[in-house]
Order: C-alpha cells, then sequence, then structure tokens
C-alpha cells in the first residue's frame, strides 16, 4: 500500500546512547537492526526516507541505494538541529513523518493516520502524545528558522488523535527498556503490518 503523495520520512537515529554504551539504532531484532526494521516499515508505506545518523554511528545492515544518510556531528546543540539537518537533505519538503528510533512503538494504523493528516499532528493515549509525528509546512517552515536547541513542542502545536497503540509510549533509553522492546517485538512488529481492511 502507498498513498498517491505520501510524505517524505525523517528517522533520527542518533548515535552513542551515554546511558547504554551503545547505538539504539543497532539494536538486534529478530536478526535485523532496529534502524533496518525502521527503514523498511517507512518503504513499505511508500515513503522516501532520510535517516540523521550520530557523529560515529554506522549504516547498519541497510542498503544505501534504498536510504538517503546524513550525519549530525554536532548533536549536542538539540534534536531540532538534527531534524534541520535532515529536512534539508530532503530539501525541505511539505510533509514530513519525523521517527525518532528510540520510539518504534507505534502501528500501521497510526501511521496511516499520519500520512493523511493535514496539519501537524501526533498520536495520543491516555492524555499523553506520542511518536511519530507528522509535520506540515508551516511546522517545517518553524523549524528552518529556530536554533538547533529549540524544543519542537515550543515550536510547533500539534493535533492530536487518539490511538490504541498498546506500545505507543515505549521509550528506548535504559537497558531494562531493550529488555521490554525485545518482549514486545512480536506484537510491535505485527502491527507494523499494512492491513488493507482498516484503509
Amino acid at each position: 500500500m502507498t498513498s498517491e503523495n505520501p510524505p517524505d520520512c525523517l528517522i533520527l537515529a542518533g548515535g552513542l546512547s551515554r546511558r547504554m554504551g551503545f547505538d539504539k539504532a543497532s539494536i538486534n531484532m529478530g536478526g535485523q537492526t532496529l534502524l533496518s526494521r525502521m527503514v523498511g516499515v517507512m518503504k513499505e508505506h511508500g515513503m522516501r526516507t532520510c535517516v540523521v545518523l550520530g557523529p560515529n554511528s554506522d549504516e547498519c545492515d541497510i542498503d544505501p541505494d534504498s536510504v538517503m544518510f546524513v550525519r549530525n556531528n554536532k548533536p549536542d546543540l538539540g534534536r531540532t538541529g538534527s531534524i534541520q539537518i535532515g529536512l534539508e537533505a530532503l530539501g525541505w519538503p511539505e510533509k514530513v513523518i519525523l521517527a525518532p528510533i528510540d520510539r518504534p512503538g507505534f502501528s500501521s494504523k497510526t501511521l496511516m493516520i499520519l500520512m493523511k493528516a493535514d496539519s501537524s499532528s501526533c498520536p495520543e493515549k491516555n492524555g499523553r502524545g506520542g511518536h511519530p509525528v507528522m509535520l506540515d509546512w508551516r511546522g517545517i517552515a518553524a523549524i528552518k528558522k529556530a536554533k538547533p536547541s529549540s524544543s519542537l513542542k515550543d515550536l510547533i502545536k500539534f493535533s492530536r488523535f487518539e490511538v490504541e497503540d498498546t506500545h505507543i509510549h515505549v521509550n528506548v533509553d535504559t537497558p531494562e527498556d531493550v529488555i521490554f522492546l525485545k518482549k514486545a517485538w512480536n506484537e510491535i512488529y505485527a502491527s507494523w503490518k499494512i492491513n488493507s481492511k482498516r484503509q
């Protein structure tokens, strides 16, 4: 399944996690890296994808012809700086899905709602916002002018929609989070599969 004009996708892969001592993108999920798995689901949904790597990251097990890679050599300046680097590589698109590598608990259903949204949007469950998010042209314009240290929530007002995704708030930030992700992986990965009956 692909939409007629799918947005681009920007994956924030980061780099070495100070808390965990290794690159989150390289976590092995069923024989492939987490990054490879996330790139795969974005491609299956018809999106051109750019991955923002950290200064010491590698491209893992991904075919370089299938994705665009850029590097943020100054990640300490702020996450918005990484977003700016990726958006510039994509040619400053009018619409983009922003997906942090450490927030993989979304479903295909959620992703497709974001792809069809008309304004900057994010999923919500139990009153808390989640990821991925969709940035419209207004949000992208605000990011383009912002300082790298700016907070995304201070730049953009997101429309929220309620989702059923059990693991939408998974945040892979500690070794314990990795253990939980591996236990939940089969359910998360199954939810990434496109079901035409949900269209």
